[in-house]
């Protein structure tokens, strides 16, 4: 656990609001997830602390093509806890405004889309609704089986789930059962590794390998699907897991940071931002008009 000394005065340039979006920014929030088999308590020790500046690598595709599309992230949505930490309310929604946020989308005229509509719109030129929206859920927490899941069902809005493989069946996680009761319910299950490492810190390709294509092989295994999208531990990546992430057959990559715009040549660096955790927030990233 983070030390109190440490993390005030890093939360104190924590919150930044840029443009109409809200997101989070941070040099080292001190968290780690790469030990295969220890699990931290704390919520947000695997959420993506958003840098300042975007992770820049060469192109992947010829076309430049943009589009307006947010991605937003969630990480923990359910009643807040007096031990919660810091961090943790940082991140945290409630149940509540969660819904309210869904039934300002439904009732503000946006459209919720797929990852798979957004690789389609720059592979094959798809056509995408007005004011799209692309929802996603990071880490694999049961509380968005609970208390996030039958909202989305409640507007009829599909979403995608990264889950890292791992966790999956261990305490306060999403179950095998779980997650294919979302799948059929319209979800999507994306990888977000096996062990949620800083992918960008490993070295040696075979580990490498088997967090980005081996994740990918246990949920096709289990679930019965092709697995098409992966996100990014902590949003970091490389040139090298980029190449890798292409390499296992992913159609998109998702990273942090949102700039703006999604182009077709970052198909693979996706940009994406933290779910705004209030209503004056969200509203203004997402105006009515």
């Amino acid at each position: 656990m983070i030390s109190r000394e440490r993390i005030i005065p890093i939360l104190a340039t924590f919150f930044i609001i840029n443009a109409s979006s809200a997101f989070f920014i941070g040099s080292g929030f001190g968290f780690t997830a790469q030990a295969k088999n220890i699990f931290h308590k704390d919520q947000a020790s695997y959420a993506e602390v958003s840098t300042t500046s975007e992770q820049t690598l060469s192109n992947i595709a010829s076309s430049t093509e943009k589009i307006d599309l947010p991605i937003l992230v969630y990480h923990i949505v359910r009643p807040s806890y007096p031990d919660d930490s810091e961090a943790v309310r940082t991140l945290a929604l409630t149940p509540e405004i969660f819904d309210a946020e869904m039934m300002y989308l439904d009732k503000t005229g946006h459209h919720i889309v797929s990852f798979s509509d957004l690789e389609n719109y720059f592979r094959s030129g798809t056509l995408l609704p007005d004011k799209p929206v692309i929802i996603s859920f990071d880490d694999g927490w049961s509380d968005q089986f609970k208390y996030s899941f039958p909202t989305l069902k409640k507007y009829n809005f599909k979403a995608t789930f990264f889950v890292f493989t791992n966790s999956i069946g261990r305490h306060d996680f999403l179950t095998w059962e779980e997650l294919q009761e979302m799948l059929d319910a319209g979800m999507t299950i994306g990888s977000h590794s096996r062990s949620h490492p800083y992918l960008a810190n490993i070295t040696d390709p075979d580990t490498l390998w088997d967090e980005i294509y081996g994740s990918k092989v246990l949920l096709e295994k289990h679930l019965g699907i092709h697995v098409n999208e992966f996100a990014y531990p902590f949003g970091q990546y490389n040139a090298d897991t980029v190449a890798m992430v292409v390499k296992a057959g992913y159609r998109s990559g998702r990273g942090d940071f949102y700039s703006g715009k999604q182009t077709a040549d970052r198909l693979y660096e996706l940009s994406a931002m933290n779910a705004p955790t209030t209503m004056e927030f969200f509203v203004m990233r997402f105006p009515s008009r």
